[in-house]
């Protein structure tokens, strides 16, 4: 029974752990969205000033911007 109690922290701590370092920052995933589609990604930069984001703010204000960004460019997409 302990044993397979440990074998489960263990599991869940390792899962836990890889997908913390997987994590990309805001940064680094503008990058990729600007790098796929420059053109798209300058029109919803624009749009995202346009609508009072601030651009190059760290952290929460930052990830916001981003995820503004991301469904502008989906919603192009479609």
């Amino acid at each position: 029974m302990r044993a397979i109690i440990l074998a489960a922290t263990a599991v869940v701590t390792v899962a836990l752990t890889s997908s913390a370092f997987a994590q990309k920052t805001v940064q680094q995933q503008m990058d990729e969205m600007k790098a796929k589609d420059p053109q798209g990604f300058a029109a919803c930069q624009a749009l995202a000033t346009s609508r009072g984001y601030r651009i190059g703010q760290p952290d929460y204000e930052g990830q916001a911007v981003m995820m503004f960004i991301e469904g502008c460019l989906m919603g192009r997409g479609r």
